[in-house]
């Protein structure tokens, strides 16, 4: 049987992921065309003149404007490829390569106030994670993924 402070934190990703709609897919976007609006001007702009210094000069010709606008295709669909990672419980204080992907998204996401009241409603969670929940509510005003991870899994580890 999984145990309970596991099954509430999965069904809280797993609500976070459909809300979100994180599920590893590509999808085209047009967010890095109007967050770096400029930057995405420059690169436009300044493909006219290397494609006309490639194209006229001698020792260049066509085949190189080819491969460069091949180039610039490829950044710009690069670019424009949106990836929205799923979020999975076993990725919790995991620090590996999928931290580059994903980002510590599990100390920086709080839990929802319906999450953390089943937590403490809960007879299955220990005393001890519910005890440290409410400290940390008590502190920080929000209690994270973290945070609970750590009370529940980490403290046993330790003992």
């Amino acid at each position: 049987m999984m145990d309970e402070v596991r099954r509430l934190l999965t069904e809280e990703i797993e609500r976070i992921n459909r809300e979100e709609k994180r599920d590893n897919k590509i999808r085209f976007s047009l967010k890095f065309m109007r967050s770096h609006p400029y930057l995405f001007s420059a690169m436009l702009i300044s493909y006219v003149p290397v494609a006309l210094i490639l194209l006229y000069a001698t020792y260049f010709g066509l085949p190189y404007l080819i491969g460069f606008t091949g180039f610039m295709l490829v950044m710009s669909v690069a670019l424009s490829v949106d990836i929205n990672p799923k979020y999975r419980f076993e990725d919790i204080d995991v620090l590996d390569l999928r931290v580059c992907y994903n980002g510590e998204w599990f100390t920086t996401r709080q839990i929802s106030h319906d999450t953390v009241t089943k937590l403490l409603s809960n007879e299955h969670v220990a005393p001890e994670v519910k005890t440290g929940i409410t400290k940390i509510q008590s502190t920080k005003g929000e209690v994270g993924f973290y945070d609970v991870f750590s009370l529940a899994y980490l403290r046993k580890a330790a003992i």
